[in-house]
Order: structure tokens, then C-alpha cells, then sequence
């Protein structure tokens, strides 16, 4: 989506897709690779980006999601006349398992870093590279009001996202309350079947931090679950359908916002968050968006806003203009940061 925001903003632009080597390559090579940060998967990726840059011939490139490029890579970049630039909309400092040796070496390399995580900007600082703080967004091609006549896609609470411990506690309190929920996300199979295995044990470990958790069904959840993620116009569908959008943040790092803050208001839905100091930057509290700090109030403010339809709707078009007026598309976000890549010389 940003790919295509760039070249909507006039550029030219060519994509190399690092990830199909993984997703060519065995279970086993996958976990070889990743675990000695070499092997034929690493070798092809940094084959590709270089052979593209070669090709290409860029001013720009722009490493998107990037854990194992090479320093060497990008120093070959640079020889051919690229500038070059760092984005993650992940946390990477904060969370060792998503960081790799790799990106800790080549990261210094970069000639600006765009970061999103405002808790993550002491670690970016220490490189000493130029900065840029360019927030998550929403994609105004894909992420707009999309009604249907599909009765899969309606409700009165809709959570798009994956599992953690919170937010099973959560939606399990939601869905006591009556309201017609639907959960579409990954990970959430276990509370429908009750299977243990060792691989969804290790999975669900990671996504739950030091948060405890147990592997079995759950009866009040199991009926409301969708399948698993959903994307392009069945996302926008979904998010328009769901007259409640629920906009969890991560309890496993601390995060501010996510792409659903700026997605679920981009496709008319009314936004009901946590409550964080950027959620309240972004969208004006009880006008343009809905905050809770506890299971307790938002299991109220559901209540509340499942009866007052006049109201929920009120704000739900107010989220959705600010959405527009305050630039929080893709293609604003980049407009911007691209004119901040200018004034630093790049």
C-alpha cells in the first residue's frame, strides 16, 4: 500500500518482494536460515535486492520490513547511487525476537531511518542517523466505507486482529453482553477446537509475553469467530459492517497506535480503542472516537453505543472526516516524509 502511495505521489517506482524465498523455501530451511542468518534463503534475498537496484537504477530505496539484508547490500547500493532509507511499522528495538543480527549491523548503513514507535526513538537516536517519525495509516484506496449485502460481514462489534491474552479476556466479557461480536484474526482456532500442539504452544508463547494463558476452548468465544485474517476489499467490508470497531493495542510492548486506529474510522465505523495519549492526539475522545482503559468500560461503552445508534453514527462520520482532513492516508503520510527526506538532503 505504501508502494503504491509513492507512485500515486508521481515517482517511479519498482518492488522487489524479499519474502519469496521464504515462502518458497522448507520448514526447515526457513528455521536454518533464520537461526545461523545465512544459507541459501539470505543469499537469495540480498541476490534480489541487488540484482533489482542494478536494474533499476533507483535515487531511492526505500527497505521496507527489512531484517536480512546485508550491510554489504546496502553499501553496494550506495555505490550505484541510491540513497537509502529504513522502515518498519513494527516495534524492532523492543522486542528481541523480531530483531535479527543482520539488520543490528546493516542498520548503520541506512541514510535516514523512518520510525513510527515514539517509544522506540532513543534506540533509532543512538545510530545517529536523520530521523523521521512518519505514525501508521490507512491505505484511501482500500480502506473506505464498502457496504454489503453479505450478512457475514455485519455486526454489532467487530474485532479484526490477532490473539493475545488481553484481548481474549476481553472479547470474552464483549460477547457475555449479548452483542452480536465476530472475530476475524489469526490465532484464535484454539478456542474453537481445544487442540494442544507444540507448535501453537510455541506460537501462542510468543504472542502472550509473560501474560498466562491456557490452550482450551472457550464456549462463549467459539461461535463468534470468523476464520482467520481477511484482506483488500473483504477487510474494508468487514471493518465498513462491524458498527463498532474495536481497536486493541499490544499488551506484549507499548504500543500508542496501530494501522486499525486510522482503518476502522477510514471505512465509517465507529473507532473503540484503549485509551493512549496518541489515540487521544489523533481523534478527539466521545466526538470522532470512543476510549477505554478497562475491560469494565468498554464492556459499558458497548452497552451504551450498541442502543444509541444516533449518536454511534454521529461519530463514526466525524472519525471519518478527520481521518481525510487531518492526512492520515499513506499517501499523506508519505507526501510528508518524502518533503522531510528533501530537506535533510536526501
Amino acid at each position: 500500500m505504501r508502494m503504491r502511495a509513492l507512485g500515486r505521489l508521481g515517482h517511479t517506482v519498482h518492488g522487489t518482494d524479499t519474502g519469496v524465498p521464504w515462502r518458497q523455501a522448507s520448514w526447515l530451511r526457513r528455521q536454518i536460515g533464520r537461526r545461523l542468518q545465512s544459507g541459501s534463503i539470505v543469499e537469495a534475498i540480498n541476490h534480489a535486492a541487488l540484482a533489482a537496484a542494478a536494474d533499476f537504477q533507483p535515487d531511492l530505496v526505500w527497505a521496507e520490513k527489512q531484517e536480512y539484508l546485508r550491510r554489504e547490500t546496502l553499501e553496494e547500493m550506495r555505490r550505484l547511487g541510491a540513497r537509502l532509507v529504513h522502515f518498519t511499522p513494527d516495534p524492532y528495538f523492543s522486542l528481541q525476537w523480531k530483531r535479527t543480527p543482520l539488520m543490528d549491523q546493516a542498520m548503520g548503513a541506512f541514510d535516514v531511518l523512518v520510525y513510527c514507535k515514539t517509544y522506540e526513538l532513543a534506540d533509532y537516536s543512538v545510530l545517529g542517523k536523520p530521523l523521521i517519525y512518519m505514525p501508521l495509516g490507512y491505505c484511501d484506496e482500500v480502506h473506505r466505507p464498502l457496504p454489503s449485502g453479505d450478512s457475514r460481514w455485519a455486526c454489532e462489534v467487530g474485532f479484526l486482529g490477532g490473539w493475545e491474552p488481553r484481548r481474549e479476556s476481553a472479547l470474552h466479557s464483549v460477547a457475555r453482553t449479548g452483542a452480536d461480536l465476530k472475530i476475524w484474526g489469526g490465532y484464535w482456532d484454539f478456542l474453537a477446537d481445544g487442540r494442544w500442539t507444540p507448535r501453537r504452544r510455541i506460537i501462542l508463547g510468543q504472542l502472550a509475553g509473560s501474560a498466562p494463558f491456557r490452550i482450551r476452548r472457550d464456549d462463549v468465544l467459539a461461535p463468534v469467530l470468523q476464520g482467520g485474517e481477511v484482506y483488500g476489499d473483504d477487510y474494508a467490508r468487514a471493518l465498513t459492517g462491524s458498527q463498532i470497531g474495536l481497536g486493541f493495542l499490544r499488551s506484549t510492548w507499548p504500543d500508542q497506535h496501530t494501522t486499525r486506529t486510522f482503518e476502522i474510522p477510514a471505512c465509517g465505523s465507529m473507532l473503540l480503542a484503549d485509551r493512549s495519549d496518541e489515540h487521544r492526539d489523533f481523534f478527539e475522545e466521545g466526538k470522532e472516537a470512543e476510549f477505554f482503559s478497562s475491560t469494565e468500560e468498554l464492556v459499558d461503552k458497548v452497552r451504551y453505543y450498541v442502543r444509541n445508534e444516533t449518536e454511534r453514527q454521529r461519530i463514526a462520520q466525524a472519525g471519518l472526516k478527520r481521518c481525510a482532513a487531518s492526512g492520515y492516508s499513506y499517501l499523506r503520510r508519505l507526501e510528508v516524509a518524502l518533503g522531510t527526506l528533501k530537506r535533510v538532503g536526501i
